[in-house]
């Protein structure tokens, strides 16, 4: 076996691990706190994503959380808002749940705190209430409606790119908008 096929089997272990852990740990939580709204901050080690792909390679993870919700609560809604990926050990992905007053169009101005539990995922994945997290992920999300314009969901922040920058924020098209009304 050669080093990158070693590699490559490892990977795809510790991912399949991981993705066998992520129901039997959120169902504890769904049982615990019923059908509710609540922001699930997804901890990622980039080491089980694909550098090729790796907002395709995040969707099984995305899947999981998002099955395993509809298992315990069929009629709870779940939207996978946004994902950063940053350089380093570890990228984030949110995703929604029951969070019924969302709107697209306004979501740059929502000051709405929601409560956020991280999903740690790692060899041990665990989750838990983070109270200090509420207001900078909603601040965080704000900021990236704002520099995505309308951009569909997710909205993805990829830090990997040397060159990441919004291309057409809803600031700008509020000028624009503006500038052409006058």
């Amino acid at each position: 076996m050669s080093p990158a096929e070693y590699l490559d089997e490892k990977y795809q272990k510790i991912r399949n691990h991981i993705l066998c852990q992520i129901p039997v740990v959120l169902s504890e939580l769904l049982r615990n706190v019923g059908s509710c709204t609540m922001r699930i901050l997804g901890d990622t080690p980039n080491s089980v994503l694909d550098h090729e792909d790796r907002l395709g390679s995040l969707q099984s993870f995305i899947s999981a959380v998002e099955d395993c919700v509809r298992q315990h609560h069929p009629d709870d809604k779940t939207l996978f808002v946004a994902v950063k990926f940053f350089p380093g050990k570890h990228s984030y992905f949110v995703v929604d749940v029951n969070k019924t007053r969302y709107n697209y169009e306004t979501a740059d101005e929502c000051w709405d705190l929601v409560p956020v539990y991280c999903l740690r995922l790692s060899r041990r994945p665990t989750i838990f209430r983070k109270p200090s997290l509420d207001e900078p992920v909603s601040r965080i999300l704000r900021e990236m409606h704002s520099g995505h314009g309308q951009d569909l969901l997710p909205l993805c922040d990829n830090h990997f790119d040397p060159h990441f920058c919004y291309a057409n924020p809803r600031s700008l098209q509020k000028l624009a908008q503006k500038d052409s009304s006058t």
